[in-house]
Order: C-alpha cells, then structure tokens, then sequence
C-alpha cells in the first residue's frame, strides 16, 4: 500500500531550500505519493503542479526575513495554531503517513500536527539558526519530531549545543550538487589576462553583495579594469527589505564608479550559460548552512572564494578548490581577490582542483537513497504503531 508523505514548505519561489526539497520529492515519487502545502501561490509551486505534484494551501502567511515585531511573532503564533490543527484534520481524514517538515517556519505547525495526528515527523533544517528565541524554540519544538535531516554539520551544531540529547535523531544529510551541463557556449568569455568574477543567489543583504562591492573597490584600477563582474539573481519576490538592498547596492555601484565592471543579470533559471563565463565564483555569504551554488560551481570546474561561515568550509577546501575569508570582512576579500586574479600558478591550482569535483557526500544518489530511507523507516515505523489498534478493532476490543 502506497502511503502519502506531506511536505511543508515555507515559500513559494524557488531558492536553494526548494531545489532540495525538489529532490526530496522526485526521490521518493516512486514508492509514496506526495502532497506540498504551501501558504501561497509562486513559481515553485506552479512548477510543482506542472509535474503532477499535489499541492494545497494553508494560511501559514508569507515569509520575511529579519527580526520580527512583537505583532507579528502574535500573528504567527495563531496562524501556525490554525494551521496545526487543519493539518491534523487533513492527515487523519487522508491517512497521510509522515509528515516533512522543510524549514524552521513550518517548525510549530508540523509539530502540532504531527502530535495531534499521531504521526511522525522529519525536520529538514536548511540554515544556521542564529537568533537566540528561534534556536530556543526550534531546540523544543525538534525533541517532538523523529528526525532532523540537517543540511551540515555546522546547520546542527547550534541545536546540539542546546541540547546535546538531539544527537539521537540528527543525521547530517549533504544538499545534492545538480548534475553540471554539457559544454555550453558562455554568456561571453573573457579575452586574455582578463577576469569573469560572478555571483549568484537570491539578493539579500545576508548574501553579502554589498562586500563584494566594497572589495572591488579597493582593488588597484588597473587590476579593477580587467574584471568583469557577473551578479546572478534578484530580490525575494514582495520582499520590500530585498528590495530596498537591491537599490542600496545599485547605488553603491554607482557612488564607487562601477558601472562598467558589473552585470546584472537578474534571476536565471538555466545557470550553465552563466557559469561557464565564470573564472571563479566570490560568495560572501554572512551565514551559509551549505550553499546550493557552492556545490554547483564547483560540479562546473569553478573554483570558488567564500566566507569562512556555516557549512562552506565543509565543501570549499582552503587552497585547493578555493580560497576562504573570514565573513564580513571586505578588506580580507580585496585580499583574496588580488591573490587569486595576480598568482597564475595558484589559480590554476585552484580550478585543478574544483576539477576534480565533489565527493560522494554531495551526489544526487546520496541524497536520494538516505531520503528514501528515512522515508521508509518512519513510514514502516507508523504502521507498526498502527497495526495494533486495527486488530483490535477488527476483534472488538
């Protein structure tokens, strides 16, 4: 008998945390049936349901990155009661057998539910949780949930610290690096002794654009006149704090006399074209669990300088496929950049190495067997913990 998995997802475009999830899905399409709840409409979602994926929606509200007020914390509170309790509602009366809770949002809600149900739950945590009332209450809230599939070591460690006792039911389970394309044609190679320096990812200010900006800035000009600096993604869409950062950093450009190093691409959903114009990816990131764009630039042959935060260092090998700094720190990033643009036989040493590729740890295959699983198990678990209750009903007892 097939069993039905939910999925609770948090937002509705598609980011790094949605591509995972996406492979969660396709990995166990053949064995249960699939239903995604979302709190709104979005790309994501229509790509899903363009796929056959069921989804439905629940009120849970839309996501903002930041602090919150004290009105919203209230607003979400009773919005993640209601939407427990419907979901309990929608599990029982459907039979749904597990319950994958993707992202720290969905965090109180997946629990009630999955207590109120009686059904087990996975908390696939995705980020770094950094402030100090969302790591207390994900610590509680995660002692109720079965397992806690986290994305790295460093996307566990605060947990663990907490509440050394999780370790029970953590398992570290790396993002899948997507399959590199074939050779395709750039969005335009650079000429000779000059540098196609790219980023990528959603634009937000935890992204740390704004120190890249200010690093090539304090590059010397005519190094400066022989990069050309690819910014690959766009603002959160109804972000208005993405949107505010997006003019922040335009304006910057242009304060800093930029304009002729930058492009911007906006969002891309084929990124082969882009990376194969890349001589190195510069990642910034202030707070990273495990970048999806990482992995795939490095699956790509691209070595990659990045922020010593989070997971990174757990994928990006200090001299050999890369080049680590310490985060937010643009004068350090400046550093790493000439390093890496004036030191010939260090850069080829670098894409040798980001050559070589990933290691088992991030191939889809690895992903999706452990997904499995963990499905599985959890899944066999329930019924066990159902089938007394049937026979008893069955003798009348």
């Amino acid at each position: 008998m097939r069993r039905t998995v939910v999925f609770l997802e948090q937002q509705s475009w598609l980011g790094g945390a949605q591509r995972v999830l996406e492979a969660a899905l396709d990995s166990i399409a053949a064995e249960c049936d699939r239903l995604v709840v979302f709190p709104a409409q979005g790309p994501f979602r229509s790509s899903l349901e363009g796929k056959r994926v069921e989804t439905m929606s629940l009120p849970l509200g839309n996501y903002r990155s930041g602090p919150k007020s004290w009105v919203e914390m209230g607003v979400f509170a009773f919005r993640s009661l209601y939407c427990g309790v419907k979901l309990a509602i929608v599990i029982r009366r459907r039979h749904i057998g597990l319950v994958y809770i993707n992202g720290p949002r969905w965090l109180p809600a997946g629990v009630l539910a999955s207590r109120l149900a009686g059904r087990p739950a996975i908390f696939h945590l995705h980020l770094i949780l950094g402030r100090k009332s969302e790591l207390i209450l994900a610590t509680r809230l995660a002692r109720h949930v079965s397992r806690i599939v986290a994305c790295s070591s460093a996307a566990a460690a605060p947990l663990l610290a907490r509440d050394p006792d999780l370790a029970a039911k953590i398992d570290v389970v790396y993002n899948p690096a997507p399959r590199a394309g074939g050779q395709r044609q750039g969005w335009g190679r650079s000429p000779a002794n000059h540098f196609t320096i790219g980023t990528a990812g959603r634009i937000t200010k935890s992204k740390g654009h704004h120190l890249l900006i200010e690093a090539l800035s304090m590059l010397p000009a005519q190094l400066r006149r022989r990069i050309q600096v690819l910014i690959v993604g766009s603002p959160a869409p109804g972000s208005e704090e993405d949107l505010g950062y997006g003019e922040v950093l335009r304006a910057e450009v242009t304060r800093r006399g930029l304009e002729e190093q930058i492009v911007w691409s906006g969002y891309q959903a084929d990124m082969d074209p882009w990376y194969a114009s890349m001589d190195v990816l510069v990642h910034p990131s202030l707070a990273e669990a495990m970048s999806i764009v990482i992995l795939e630039a490095l699956q790509h042959g691209i070595p990659v300088i990045a922020a010593r935060t989070g997971g990174t260092p757990e994928v990006v090998r200090q001299g050999f496929n890369g080049l680590l700094v310490d985060a937010d720190d643009p004068g350090a990033l400046a550093e790493a950049l000439m390093l890496f643009l004036n030191d010939r036989m260090l850069r080829e040493g670098l894409q040798a190495g980001a050559r070589i590729g990933l290691d088992r740890r991030f191939l889809p295959e690895t992903f999706a067997s452990r997904t499995r699983n963990a499905v599985a198990e959890l899944c066999a678990s329930e019924r066990q913990e159902e089938m007394p209750v049937s026979a008893a009903r069955r003798t009348g007892g």
